[in-house]
């Protein structure tokens, strides 16, 4: 049987897997803004971290990310501020959830060591 992620690993997954996908979205848009026609999507963390997240399911995984399914259509012209601000958020977002995961490998190292 495969790794299975205890209730407090989990949210760090699903949190780690938003914040690639929204890493991607932000990236083709920044790609694309000198494309003509191309207009901004969006995508919220809250639509990518929803109860029934796609990133739950085997099957998703084997499909692949869902995220054009989630994204909208801005219909405004990329604002490569605004997406560079997006960028420095979702670096932000980063760096806090891999500080929890190491907070949680630490309380979990601590645990298999209290017994020896």
């Amino acid at each position: 049987m495969g790794f299975m992620p205890d209730s407090s690993l989990r949210p760090v997954l699903q949190s780690l897997s938003a914040i690639s996908e929204r890493q991607k979205l932000v990236s083709a848009n920044i790609a694309n803004a000198q494309t003509p026609g191309y207009t901004a999507r969006e995508v919220s963390f809250s639509d990518l971290l929803k109860t029934d997240n796609p990133f739950e399911t085997a099957l998703s995984q084997k499909m692949g990310s869902q995220l054009s399914e989630m994204t909208t259509d801005s219909g405004v012209p990329v604002d490569l501020h605004r997406e560079l601000i997006e960028m420095q958020k979702n670096m932000l977002f980063y760096s806090m959830v891999t500080r929890r995961a190491t907070s949680i490998f630490s309380h979990m190292k601590t645990a298999t060591q209290v017994g020896r």
